[in-house]
């Protein structure tokens, strides 16, 4: 994988594309981000990462994707020459499972497929308390996200969601949990009265996973970005 440090914003131009070079649009600190880079890490897929400023959008990338949101694939069809583009998080993980299906993601059973999506598809109820929480200080919305994680709590019945290997639903949740450590800092602490036990243990494997390592980014600099995203003037560019 080859990447531009800086995230490119208005008044930038777009980097060219390359034939047979598959290009990631990205933002460094973006949890949705966080799973396409999951999946491509997992099937070992090489590719180019262009990081976009999302407050001072460019142009360019508005044009290919009017709501401006990553991440995004692009590349120039090897047949056609024809320049593809998809965008979304769940679409692109998908998309990708499906065509490099070396590694399976997703399991082949439809059923357990359609059980393990409502499970993913859920998670903005876990989401929504974890923002609260985040924006209140710890005044509001920590009852909601326990309650909320129960149900991922009950659903874990192996050492992963997906098995007894980290599957697709594993890399579709696990950005955010990543980021619980950001509420310690507000007063919730994860699995403090022992409550979730099962997730803990599942948080512990993913922080094993090669994967997980490979797209992770530091926790003091995801704290020092979130400090300027809930000020309203998020930095993108720092070490």
């Amino acid at each position: 994988m080859t990447s531009v440090p800086k995230h490119l914003k208005s008044g930038s131009v777009c980097p060219p594309l390359q034939e047979n070079q598959l290009r990631l649009y990205s933002m460094r600190f973006c949890p949705y981000v966080q799973r396409a880079k999951l999946v491509l890490a997992a099937k070992n897929i090489p590719y180019e990462e262009i990081n976009v400023n999302l407050v001072e959008k460019p142009e360019w990338y508005l044009e290919k994707n009017a709501p401006g949101q990553v991440p995004s694939l692009e590349w120039i069809e090897s047949a056609s020459k024809e320049t593809r583009f998809v965008p979304e998080s769940l679409v692109v993980s998908d998309y990708l499972d499906e065509i490099y299906p070396e590694v399976r993601l997703h399991p082949t059973d439809s059923y357990l497929k359609a059980q393990q999506r409502v499970l993913v598809e859920r998670f903005n109820n876990v989401l929504g308390p974890f923002y609260k929480a985040l924006r209140s200080q710890g005044k509001e919305g920590v009852e909601d996200l326990n309650k909320n994680l129960e149900t991922y709590e009950s659903a874990l019945n192996d050492t992963y969601f997906g098995g007894s290997q980290a599957a697709m639903i594993d890399y579709m949740l696990w950005p955010w949990f990543e980021r619980l450590p950001l509420l310690n800092d507000v007063g919730y602490h994860f699995n403090a009265d022992g409550q979730f036990p099962k997730l803990a243990a599942w948080i512990h494997a993913m922080e094993e996973n090669e994967n997980v390592k490979k797209v992770k980014v530091p926790m003091e600099l995801t704290k020092k970005f979130m400090q300027g995203y809930m000020q309203g003037k998020p930095e993108y560019d720092f070490e």
